[in-house]
């Protein structure tokens, strides 16, 4: 059966700390639910800086460690965390304590090279190009290789320095390296580097915005991404199977059948896009229970995935109605 993962919000950070984490990971675990994701960010991207919500952006690492904490199964992982504004040791050696403290199979260290130009300008930094990005990504990505893999890593590369450097305290079991993206670059590093691979709308699906980007993919986009990312893996001696996959989804809305149109058109209405089916879009569900099913059998099937992750006020009911008929 396919994983479920929660996505939580990026607002809110209140709820998950003290009892609200207690009771959250009870809950979670209580559903069925593999594990919890959780992006990085200062504060809301989208929001103005005197906006209310802007205050209310999680922390994310903090989050996640406090809810596993609450649990004794449900794993963690950053979506991602952006290895661009600060050296990536500091972060490395973040996940490999917590591997030590919650075991490494819990832990899923999700690197990202930073997309948010106000996430650097906050703090005083000239966002890179996407290429200066993703150089940067992937020597912080044979870093973590080297300290998860050897147990201490010694390179010198053009963005990431690392002298001699061990990983002290060792956890037996290393986290699991997670890289998030759709661009032909960053599926070749999953590709070379990762363990897990969370599938973005691919780079071809031109748009204003991410969230256009993702309603024009079809499961046959990530059916490529998939493809070339395991490609890659096998030229460089991997196996098939050593990177697992999964997909982000942004909009899960039960309803009946007689009311898909009308969500699809909102859906697509709130991101500014001409109305159109989506049905064939792997980040989206609308509709009953069973045609969710039957559309995340189909995409597990074309695409190969391990988990799916669900927005956090979708979980509840996808576990109770959907769920049950994917058994």
């Amino acid at each position: 059966m396919i994983q479920i993962w929660a996505a939580l919000p990026w607002a809110g950070p209140n709820a998950f700390y003290g009892v609200g984490a207690r009771d959250l990971a009870r809950r979670y675990e209580s559903l069925g639910v593999t594990g919890v994701v959780q992006g990085d960010h200062p504060f809301i991207p989208t929001a103005p800086y005197t906006s209310p919500i802007a205050a209310m952006a999680a922390e994310c690492l903090t989050v996640l460690t406090t809810v596993a904490a609450h649990s004794d199964r449900l794993r963690i992982a950053t979506l991602v965390a952006n290895v661009g504004i600060q050296h990536p040791l500091f972060l490395l050696r973040k996940f490999a304590n917590l591997a030590l403290i919650h075991g490494g199979e819990r832990i899923y260290a999700g690197l990202g090279a930073g997309w948010s130009r106000r996430g650097f300008e906050a703090v005083g930094l000239e966002m890179p190009s996407h290429r200066e990005r993703l150089d940067r990504l992937e020597e912080a990505v044979r870093l973590a290789r080297e300290l998860f893999d050897r147990g201490g890593a010694d390179m010198h590369g053009d963005h990431v320095v690392a002298s001699e450097v061990p990983l002290a305290p060792r956890p037996e079991v290393s986290p699991r390296l997670l890289l998030g993206g759709g661009s032909p670059r960053l599926l070749a590093l999953a590709g070379r580097y990762a363990d897990h691979l969370d599938l973005a709308a691919p780079s071809h699906r031109k748009s204003s915005n991410e969230f256009q980007r993702k309603l024009l993919t079809t499961t046959g986009d990530l059916e490529d991404a998939a493809r070339a990312a395991r490609d890659t893996a096998a030229d460089t001696g991997r196996a098939w199977d050593e990177i697992t996959l999964s997909v982000l989804m942004t909009n899960v809305v039960l309803c009946a059948e007689s009311q898909v149109a009308s969500e699809e058109r909102a859906i697509c209405e709130a991101v500014a896009l001409p109305p159109r089916p989506l049905g064939d879009c792997p980040f989206v569900l609308v509709g009953e229970p069973q045609r969710m099913a039957d559309a995340i059998r189909e995409r597990q099937a074309r695409i190969e995935l391990s988990w799916i992750v669900l927005p956090h006020d979708a979980v509840d009911r996808f576990c109770s109605e959907v769920a049950p008929l994917l058994t």
